[in-house]
């Protein structure tokens, strides 16, 4: 039955490939998936926490700390020219 079904052209899978990991590779996305963490980081820390005041600081401390690392690790340097 394997000699049946056809398999999609090389190019077409390139091309297909190439959309996927621009999506994924793209800010928003970045930052999206950097406030998901946070959060679940955030939950996680609350029977440590026992406060909704203490979690709303974890929550923004840990976002802050991991967009700007993305922000000084990443984005830094695509924008300087390699020399």
């Amino acid at each position: 039955m394997r000699f049946l079904i056809k398999r999609p052209k090389v190019s077409s899978l390139t091309e297909d490939l190439d959309t996927v990991l621009s999506v994924m590779q793209s800010n928003i996305f970045v930052y999206l998936d950097i406030l998901v963490f946070s959060l679940i980081l955030a939950f996680l820390l609350w029977p440590f926490l026992h406060s909704l005041k203490m979690e709303i600081i974890t929550f923004g401390c840990a976002s802050l700390f991991f967009c700007s690392v993305y922000f000084f690790l990443f984005q830094r340097s695509e924008k300087t020219p390699y020399t």
